[in-house]
């Protein structure tokens, strides 16, 4: 079970990281429609004037790495809800098919034992079927 859910919330994270805002590369990301992030200022300490330049570059600075912060933030926000909804979305088609199965199961065990009264009860299946206790 764990490695179907694995396999789907792979596909689904495949998916997303190509149609969505960010980037997944080698098990990193980076956001896709940001820019680079701005390069902090150097400080200039030679004197009274260069340091009050440097400090205005550090006020634009600061205004920049704002902007680049908050949209970084809002494509990770968006990838994370749509891996989300596409692992949510495959969880319930893996439970429905669990579901289904077990019902299959069921169904055909009582026919099978209405067909044979006198034959031995038939036991379950060795292990249980992903998501539930089997039938």
């Amino acid at each position: 079970m764990k490695g179907i859910i694995l396999l789907a919330a792979s596909a689904a994270l495949a998916t997303t990281f190509t149609a969505s805002a960010g980037i997944l590369k080698d098990g990193s990301w980076s956001a896709s429609g940001c820019g680079t992030m701005p390069e902090a200022p150097v400080i200039d300490s030679s004197s009274a004037e260069a340091f009050n330049q440097s400090i205005g570059k550090l006020n634009d600075w600061q205004q920049q790495i704002q902007t680049y912060h908050d949209c970084m933030v809002k494509e990770a926000n968006a990838d994370s809800s749509a891996i989300n909804q596409a692992a949510t979305q495959e969880q319930a088609k893996i439970n429905e098919a669990v579901e289904k199965m077990n019902k299959e199961v069921t169904a055909a065990k009582k026919k099978a034992e209405q067909r044979s009264p006198s034959s031995p009860s038939m036991a379950p299946p060795i292990g249980s079927m992903p998501g539930g206790a089997g039938y």
